[in-house]
């Protein structure tokens, strides 16, 4: 029975299945006839000679005599000494292409993603809060949003400065931390947009991490839309700002 484990480590060397079947019956056998190879291996005949034909212009296996021809495979140190170097050589010539589209395209300065479901939208934000290193700044105007990600923002305060800023001061009683309210520029341009400035979109959270990435979530014609920006050259500016207007929100209860 031939060894699986072997058959899919030929196949990572770019051997096909029948190619490393045949490869590993000839290094057992020494030496055998497509008929013999055919029979130890059950490759339908039809594909017994291409196969064989594919391993010798590969230089894995040799032909000798004449009807019936027999195959043999190649000295197997030479081979894989032989498969060593175009292996090293070919990832040197791989490094030398990547490395130099890397140096001739310039890295934008900020890449936006849209993310486009509530699966992708929930794991990013998610892995903001965990993998946030110093400041977590946190915008919300929505209850259903402090109730979800609750537990993950109650996990982040306790590794990280979490200021978590509520559109309304009620929904202070919903949230898992301490909260605050912004003021007139906050209220006026990202939570309740004056009518002049209103372009149909409403935003429910908006998240900042350690003033370098960014995630918004709006809210248009009952839709939901999400983007991520990392990195984002406004979060700096907005955190400082957020921070300077924000004043913390007393609670007028205990939650039960």
């Amino acid at each position: 029975m031939i060894d699986d484990s072997l058959l899919s480590q030929l196949k990572g060397i770019g051997m096909s299945e029948y190619e490393a079947k045949v490869y590993v019956i000839l290094s057992a056998l020494r030496v055998a006839s497509a008929r013999e190879i055919h029979e130890q291996t059950k490759i339908p005949r039809g594909r017994i000679y291409e196969t064989l034909n594919s391993l010798l212009e590969r230089g894995f296996i040799v032909s000798s005599g004449k009807a019936p021809v027999r195959y043999s495979p190649v000295d197997v140190t030479a081979t894989f000494e032989r498969l060593k170097r175009e292996s090293v050589a070919s990832l040197d010539g791989l490094y030398e292409r990547v490395k130099t589209l890397e140096t001739e395209t310039p890295a934008p300065l900020m890449q936006g993603y849209k993310l486009y479901t509530e699966w992708t939208r929930d794991n990013q934000i998610r892995m903001m809060l965990r993998r946030a290193k110093s400041e977590v700044i946190l915008l919300c105007n929505d209850e259903a949003f402090l109730t979800r990600y609750g537990s993950d923002i109650s996990r982040a305060a306790k590794r990280v400065v979490v200021y978590l800023i509520v559109g309304r001061k009620e929904l202070a009683e919903f949230a898992p931390v301490k909260c605050y309210v912004g003021g007139n520029d906050m209220e006026s341009s990202l939570i309740h947009p004056e009518v002049g400035e209103h372009i149909g979109l409403s935003m429910k959270l908006l998240l900042l991490a350690d003033r370098r990435e960014s995630l918004s979530v709006m809210e248009e014609n009952g839709k939901l839309t999400a983007i991520f920006i990392s990195p984002d050259i406004f979060a700096g500016y907005l955190s400082r700002k957020f921070v300077q207007e924000i004043e913390p929100v007393e609670r007028s209860r205990k939650r039960t």
